[in-house]
């Protein structure tokens, strides 16, 4: 009899545990085009851009985490979806979306706190920077399928830097849905990646980067020619 209870208090927290594994899928952030690029031949390519490392400013306690996957019927969390350093890899993205767009990006990504008295004289031209404010995938198991949900919100801020000096700030945002057969780890990086490069290519919509470089090239002649 003893035997019994100790067999049945075992299989109980076996249960119990295993109702508790949460796995995990880990994904890499990066740039991937959804629209043709074509590299800008009117840039000069001695204007130098520095992305400054992203802040994130997201209200979770670990910042690896980026999403989940959860059930429809009752949401609960089956799988979290992780990133190795969501920051870094979004200023990479970052990065390689500048470059692939022709514009000379400095390799370094320092760290900038976004003040204007931060701004080092030594990031060459421009420096962006900025926030991380959302930065999330859910995938949600339903009775058909599943269904993705990606958002992403940037703060982006431009910085002059040989005035030191805020030029402009925006808020980027973008969205991604996609109905599916099951929840996979190549699909997920798939759909957070698509929203975050939407996000990224609004940088550059209307001329308005070009904009921000004509301003500082025009202060920069000026300052030259005095």
């Amino acid at each position: 009899m003893r035997h019994q209870i100790h067999f049945f208090i075992l299989a109980i927290l076996g249960f119990i545990l295993s109702c508790a594994v949460v796995s995990r899928y880990i994904i890499t952030i990066n740039y991937i085009p959804q629209k043709t690029i074509t590299a800008h031949s009117r840039i000069k390519k001695d204007f130098i851009i520095t992305v400054a490392t992203f802040n994130d400013s997201r209200a979770v306690d670990d910042k690896t985490v980026i999403g989940k996957k959860v059930m429809a019927k009752n949401d609960k969390m089956v799988a979290r979806v992780t990133a190795q350093d969501p920051a870094r890899e979004v200023t990479r993205a970052l990065k390689h979306f500048l470059t692939k767009a022709g514009y000379s990006v400095d390799e370094r990504m320092p760290q900038w706190d976004l003040s204007e008295q931060a701004i080092n004289r030594s990031w060459g031209h421009l420096v962006i920077g900025g926030t991380i404010e959302e930065l999330e995938i859910i995938c949600r198991s339903e009775n058909t399928g599943v269904q993705y949900n990606s958002r992403v919100k940037l703060r982006v801020m431009f910085g002059d830097v040989t005035r030191r000096k805020i030029l402009t700030a925006n808020t980027i945002e973008s969205t991604a849905t996609l109905k599916h057969l099951r929840c996979a780890e190549e699909k997920i990086q798939e759909q957070l990646n698509s929203a975050l490069s939407l996000a990224l290519e609004k940088i550059t919509e209307n001329g308005a980067l070009d904009k921000i470089i004509q301003e500082i090239s025009t202060v920069r002649s000026e300052s030259l020619a005095e």
